[in-house]
C-alpha cells in the first residue's frame, strides 16, 4: 500500500465540498470536450468504427500486477470492484460499469459533472470495502477489474467468475493508471484522447494559475483528524509533496511545489508527510492551498479559527487559499480531475462556487454481511476500519460474514495507527505479504461466542487460524499474548457473536521469532 500504515490509503473516497458556479460562460465552454468525451461514448459511439477497432485488439494477453488473463474478445460486461476511480476511468472511456462498489463522491450541483453521475445509477455489488461474490457472479462479467491490494486475497475467486485484472488503483500516476484501464478494455485511442482534453483544459487556465500564485512554492495541505485517515492519530497537518498525486496535478498547471526541508521521520509515504500540530507555523511556502474535504479532514470553518493555521506566513500574508473538491485532486481519474480544474479555475477567478450533490449511501442489503455483526458492534466502539480487510482473507470473511457464533478481535482504529509506531517491521510486511496478512485475521477469529469472563477464565483460547491466544490479567486489565494487545471494550453483542475491541494487532505465534510483540 502508498501509506505509512495499514489503514492509512482507506480511501478517503468521499467528500463535501462546492463546485465552480455554472454561470460562467467560459466554464460552460471548458467543460464541453471532457463532457463529449466521456457521455458520448457511452451514448453516441458508432459501432461500426467500434466492431473494427475490435477486430484489431483482441484476442490479447494482458499481464497485470497479479498474473496473466487472457481476453478473447472486446468485453461488454465489466464490473470494477471500486465504482471510485475504477468506474470513473471506464465511464471516460465510454464504458458504463455493469456493476460496483458503490460510488460515494459528491459532485457539483452547479457546474460541469463530466457525466459522473451515472455511477450513483450503477449495480451495487457490496458495500463499503466488502464485495459480495455472489452478486458480481449474477451479473455474468466478461471482464472484472480488481485492485490488486484491497482485493488480491480473493483474486483466485474472482477470476473463476469471470476473466480478472488487477492494478494499483492508488497510484500517484493517474494518467498512466488510466492507461492500464484503457488496455484492459481495449481503448487505447480514447483515453489519450481524454488526456489530450484534459492538457489542452491545464493550458488554457495554466497563465491565470501562474498569475494567481507567482513564482512563490505552493503548500498542499489538509488537516488531520483523529480518523483512518490519520497515520499518527490526529491533531496535526498531511502535507502532499511534489510526486503525490495532489503535486503531480499542481505541477502540471506550473506551480512549484512546497515539501518540508526536514521532514523528521514525518514522511508517511513517498513525498507525502504527516506533521504534528506544533509543526504547522513552521510551513514557511509562499501560499498555502488547502484541500477541502470536511467528512475526511479538518473544515474549513476550524482552519480558519485556529491560531496555529492562521500563524503560518501564507496566512499572514493572505496567500491561505481552500481549493473545493480535495478527493478529486488526492485521488481518481480523468473526469475528477476536470473538475478540479473547473475548481482551481473558479478560485483564481475570485468566483463563488456552488452546492454539491449529496452522495447516495449504500444500500444496506448489497453489504456482504447484514444485520448487526460483529463487525458492524466493533465499528460503533472505534473500530471502523480493521473489518474492511477482511476481504483479504476468505476464510476469516466467510467466518465473519456468516451465522456463527464467533468471537471477533477488532483492532481500534487509534491501535492500528500505534501498531506504525510501535512494531514498523511488523507494519510493512502487513502491506507486502498478503499470506502474512490472511494469517493475522484469521488469529483474530475465534470459533464460539466468549464473553470476557469466558476468556478469563479459559487462559488461552484457539482461533481460526489453529494458533491459540494467551489471556491474562494484570489489575484491571485484560492482556493478550503476554502484552501485544489489551482489551480496550469487551463484550459487543452482536447478532452472530460477540466482539472485543483491543489496541494492537496480534501476531501468531508462528510468526513471532520474526515481528516479536506486534
Amino acid at each position: 500500500m502508498k501509506s505509512g500504515r495499514l489503514i492509512g490509503v482507506l480511501v478517503a473516497l468521499l467528500l463535501v465540498a462546492a463546485s465552480c458556479s455554472s454561470d460562467s460562460s467560459d466554464e460552460e465552454t471548458d467543460g464541453a470536450s471532457a463532457t463529449e468525451t466521456a457521455e458520448s461514448e457511452v451514448a453516441e459511439t458508432d459501432e461500426a468504427e467500434d466492431e473494427a477497432e475490435t477486430d484489431a485488439a483482441f484476442p490479447r494477453t494482458i499481464t497485470h500486477s497479479l498474473g496473466t488473463t487472457e481476453l478473447t474478445e472486446e468485453p461488454q460486461v465489466v464490473v470494477p470492484l471500486f465504482g471510485e476511480i475504477l468506474g470513473e476511468q471506464l465511464l471516460a472511456l465510454g464504458i458504463e460499469p455493469a456493476g460496483a462498489l458503490p460510488y460515494m463522491s459528491p459532485l457539483p450541483a452547479d457546474g460541469e459533472t463530466y457525466g459522473l453521475e451515472a455511477l450513483y445509477d450503477v449495480e451495487p455489488i457490496g458495500a463499503g470495502f466488502e464485495p459480495n461474490l455472489e452478486l458480481i457472479a449474477a451479473l455474468e462479467p466478461d471482464l472484472i477489474i480488481s485492485d490488486d491490494q484491497f482485493f488480491a486475497g480473493v483474486y483466485d475467486q474472482l477470476s473463476e467468475i469471470a476473466p480478472t485484472v488487477a492494478l494499483d488503483i492508488f497510484t500517484d500516476d493517474w494518467q498512466a493508471n488510466f492507461r492500464t484501464v484503457a488496455e484492459f478494455v481495449g481503448r487505447e485511442e480514447q483515453a489519450e484522447e481524454v488526456i489530450a482534453d484534459y492538457e489542452a483544459r491545464v493550458e488554457e487556465i495554466s497563465p491565470d494559475v501562474a498569475a494567481f500564485f507567482g513564482d512563490e512554492p505552493v503548500a498542499v495541505v489538509q488537516g488531520v483528524l483523529d480518523n483512518e485517515q490519520s497515520a499518527t492519530g490526529g491533531a496535526g497537518a498531511r502535507i502532499y509533496g511534489a510526486d503525490t498525486n495532489p503535486g503531480r496535478f499542481l505541477a502540471d498547471l506550473g506551480i512549484t511545489v512546497w515539501e518540508p526541508a526536514d521532514p523528521g521521520g514525518s514522511e508517511i509515504a513517498p513525498s507525502t508527510f504527516e506533521v504534528s500540530a506544533e509543526v504547522i507555523p513552521t510551513i514557511d511556502a509562499g501560499a498555502i492551498l488547502y484541500l477541502i474535504e470536511p467528512e475526511r479532514f479538518s473544515d474549513p470553518e476550524s482552519v480558519e479559527a485556529d491560531a496555529l493555521w492562521q500563524s503560518t506566513a501564507a496566512a499572514e500574508n493572505e496567500q491561505f487559499h481552500f481549493l473545493d473538491f480535495g478527493t478529486q485532486v488526492r485521488l481518481g481519474g480523468p473526469l475528477h480531475k476536470f473538475i478540479a480544474l473547473d475548481a482551481v479555475a473558479a478560485l483564481v477567478a475570485g468566483e463563488e462556487t456552488g452546492g454539491v450533490t449529496p452522495a447516495p449511501v449504500a444500500e444496506e442489503e448489497a453489504a456482504s454481511g447484514g444485520g448487526n455483526s460483529v463487525v458492524d458492534v466493533g465499528a460503533d466502539a472505534g473500530a471502523t476500519q480493521i473489518g474492511q480487510f477482511l476481504s483479504f482473507s476468505p476464510a476469516a470473511a466467510e467466518a465473519v460474514a456468516g451465522d456463527g457464533p464467533i468471537t471477533l478481535f477488532l483492532v481500534s482504529d487509534a491501535g492500528l495507527g500505534a501498531s506504525q509506531t510501535d512494531n514498523p517491521d511488523f507494519a510493512a510486511a502487513l502491506r507486502a505479504d498478503f499470506e502474512l496478512l490472511d494469517q493475522v485475521l484469521q488469529y483474530h477469529v475465534v470459533d464460539g461466542a466468549l464473553a470476557a469472563e469466558e476468556i478469563i477464565a479459559a487462559g488461552q483460547i484457539d482461533t481460526l487460524l489453529g494458533e491459540p491466544i494467551t489471556v491474562t490479567v494484570e489489575g484491571d486489565a485484560v492482556v493478550l499474548n503476554g502484552g501485544q494487545a489489551t482489551v480496550t471494550m469487551a463484550d459487543l453483542t452482536a447478532d452472530n457473536g460477540i466482539s472485543h475491541v483491543i489496541d494492537n494487532i496480534l501476531v501468531p505465534p508462528s510468526r513471532a521469532a520474526e515481528f516479536g510483540g506486534g
